[in-house]
């Protein structure tokens, strides 16, 4: 798990956890998180925005499996996922802001030449 996945999945729970009219648990969980994802959840802040889970995963009544399309993203498209993943790590936690500022203005930069060459 990098930092980008990271940055996108704390988006997400940012989403979810923000105030909903319907009183429906919308929480992210992590099934059987390892150590090591543990403690990167932990050191970047964001642990809050989940719900841990150990043990014996099973499905909730009802469930159902959905198969999903990909899509071929291009290049703009990833480096502006990548930017706005580390800007929310950063948003939430300000210590972020050393680990992840050279990248952000690296992608940022990144992005600005994919656009001025189109």
């Amino acid at each position: 798990m990098d930092s980008t996945f990271l940055g996108v999945l704390a988006g997400f729970g940012l989403k979810l956890n923000s105030p909903q009219t319907d009183k429906i648990d919308r929480t992210i969980q992590l099934f059987n998180p390892n150590g090591r994802i543990s403690e990167l959840l932990e050191n970047l802040g964001v642990l809050h925005l989940f719900k841990v889970t150990e043990g014996n995963v099973k499905a909730p009544d009802g469930a159902t499996t959905k198969d999903v399309q990909t899509t071929n993203a291009t290049r703009e498209e990833v480096t502006r996922t990548c930017l706005e993943a580390h800007k929310t790590l950063m948003d939430i936690n300000p210590d972020n802001v050393g680990r992840f500022k050279d990248v952000t203005a690296f992608l940022a930069d990144d992005l600005k030449k994919m656009k001025a060459g189109s």
